[in-house]
């Protein structure tokens, strides 16, 4: 892992060329000098990239919204089929790890010798936190145990490898201490951040629900843990659409939704809907569909594609079976950091689990009609749908582990977890697939093969083996 002894230095040549704004339109080149950098325009820059790469090609499009179903491949159908190995995911560990969170951990400690309100340095720092604690989420909720303790020191060239277990209570400490230091009286950036522009009140009920989503993803492994940090997260929740967390890319190409990229600029057209998820919400007459999948000349019905096929037969049905849709390909479609709806849903399970006192079916209810508001169905719509599927208490796990596999839809690896920790819904392995059941884990990259051997050999001997399950995903 050698590339954590430059980190400093990568980080500090990269970032000089960027300015900040609340706008991805001042992402642009800045001829000021490393040393004048603005945290500021850390800030942009991180959230753009870790943003961009979990929505983008490698983390989203070719295996998120591949393992839940959403997507399948129409040619070159290898991540389909689970064919992947230590070449996969190397670019996405390399870039979370120098240009994003390297580039926060100077940030902090920029704005720690920054003069002036000790309040709005406490929360700058906060949301900087914040972000750092989404980005090893991103990491060890794919490899597992990943470098955490030793990530960030320049002195550490062979970085050691700590437990998924240790790393999330570490993180969850951070959010917890971010949520309940939070000035909302206090002011932060004045530009540089691109979710919320740096309104405070909006940051502490993103860190709350972040922490919601954390708990609940140790639930079956650390129930007692899970609970306690669920208590303190209900108190100060997003509450509506209106609050939830979005990375809205930008019109410009350069700065636009990596969906939108991918066929505009890349002049790619690799995937169709899938047939299970055609099929399953064409059953429960779910009005999202509509806005999930393409009609067009071509394909004038909305038609899924069989999941994991060869390429030969792939390609035979490529041109008679139905894209994603035009909208969550287009420019500026966000990337959902965390919705209203997942926390609705998150609530609705702690209610079941009896971490928090309230109704279930009350708070599943509006996590639905929320998800439909979100993707443009009517009130009229979205209530009948309901009064068709009702809640089930009795079997509440798949009704909550249901909508929440639809509300994903387009951040495909968000989905991936939850589908892992709840088991549901029930996904069928292609026929083809490299391994015997869906992926739970990603490889480890061959830098880490190549590079820190020792240490990676401490955690596992087959860096790339898919399908031992992480520590929370204990079911």
């Amino acid at each position: 892992m050698k590339l954590f002894k430059q980190l400093g230095l990568f980080a500090i040549i990269t970032i000089s060329f960027y300015s900040c704004s609340d706008d991805l339109s001042d992402l642009n080149v800045d001829p000021n000098s490393a040393t004048s950098v603005n945290p500021s325009a850390l800030l942009s820059r991180a959230q753009y990239v870790l943003y961009d790469r979990v929505h983008g090609r490698n983390l989203n499009l070719e295996w998120g919204m591949l393992m839940v179903q959403y997507w399948t491949q129409n040619e070159y159908t290898e991540e389909s089929r689970y064919d992947v190995d230590e070449n996969t995911f190397n670019s996405s560990w390399e870039t979370i790890y120098t240009e994003v969170l390297n580039e926060l951990k100077i940030a902090k400690e920029l704005i720690s010798v920054e003069t002036g309100s000790e309040a709005v340095k406490t929360n700058k720092l906060n949301i900087i936190d914040v972000m750092m604690v989404q980005a090893y989420l991103i990491l060890t909720d794919g490899f597992g145990d990943i470098p955490y303790t030793d990530s960030l020191d320049s002195s550490k060239t062979l970085p050691s490898y700590d437990s998924q277990e240790s790393i999330y209570k570490d993180l969850l400490l951070r959010l917890k201490s971010a949520a309940t230091s939070f000035d909302t009286n206090a002011g932060s950036f004045s530009s540089g951040d691109l979710i919320y522009g740096g309104d405070v009140t909006h940051w502490k009920k993103l860190t709350h629900s972040l922490m919601l989503r954390a708990a609940m993803r140790i639930s079956d492994a650390d129930s007692e843990l899970a609970e306690e940090y669920v208590i303190t997260a209900a108190t100060d929740l997003i509450s509506s659409n209106a609050q939830q967390a979005l990375f809205v890319f930008d019109s410009a190409i350069e700065r636009s939704n990596p969906m939108y990229r991918n066929v505009v600029e890349d002049s790619r057209d690799d995937f169709c809907v899938t047939e299970y998820l055609v099929d399953e919400l064409t059953i429960t007459g779910d009005p999202r569909l509509d806005m999930f999948a393409r009609v067009d000349d071509k394909v004038p019905t909305i038609i899924g594609m069989p999941y994991g096929l060869s390429d030969e037969a792939a390609s035979n049905l490529k041109s008679t079976r139905s894209r994603p849709s035009d909208n969550v390909r287009s420019a500026t479609s966000p990337h959902v950091i965390i919705s209203h709806a997942e926390v609705k849903f998150l609530l609705a399970e702690a209610y079941e689990r009896g971490y928090l006192s309230g109704s279930a079916e009350t708070a599943f209810n509006a996590g639905v009609i929320s998800s439909m508001e979100y993707w443009g169905v009517s009130t009229t719509d979205a209530t009948a749908y309901l009064t068709s599927n009702p809640y089930d208490s009795a079997n509440w796990k798949n009704s909550i582990a249901w909508e929440k596999w639809v509300n994903f839809y387009t951040n495909g690896y968000e989905a991936w977890s939850e589908f892992r920790r709840l088991d549901s819904p029930s996904l069928a392995v292609p026929a083809l697939a490299e391994v015997s059941t869906v992926p739970s884990r990603l490889p480890y990259p061959q830098s880490e093969v190549s590079n820190n051997s020792a240490q990676l050999n401490k955690a596992t001997t087959t860096p790339g083996e898919i399908t031992t399950k992480l520590w929370w995903d204990v079911n």
